[in-house]
């Protein structure tokens, strides 16, 4: 489905009119418990860890990798954690016009 160009910039000023509806970082919720919008994952204190092999990705999807995660971090939507192992693979799939989308 597409839309005429008319239309799109009917949507696209319209959003610009209400930017200050969007939330870009979590610093913008305000009213919002930190308790309702932080995940945190249980975890079962006797299950053993099993390390998996790392997997080595090309310079390609690595600096794809990195400039997601940066970019995740600059607006605080994520924050880095210190594990002794190594915790699970970035699977990295290919989008159109020769991007990447991490997984």
């Amino acid at each position: 489905m597409t839309i005429a160009v008319a239309e799109a910039e009917l949507i696209h000023q319209a959003l610009k009119m209400n930017v200050d509806l969007f939330v870009w970082t979590t610093s913008n919720m305000r009213g919002v418990s930190l308790d309702i919008i932080t995940h945190k994952i249980s975890v079962y204190k006797e299950a053993c860890s099993v390390a998996q092999k790392k997997r080595k990705l090309g310079e390609e999807k690595r600096l794809a990798a990195k400039e997601k995660a940066d970019k995740l971090l600059s607006i605080e939507l994520i924050q880095e954690a210190k594990y002794t192992t190594w915790l699970g693979k970035i699977v990295m799939v290919t989008k159109a016009k020769d991007k990447w989308r991490m997984l």
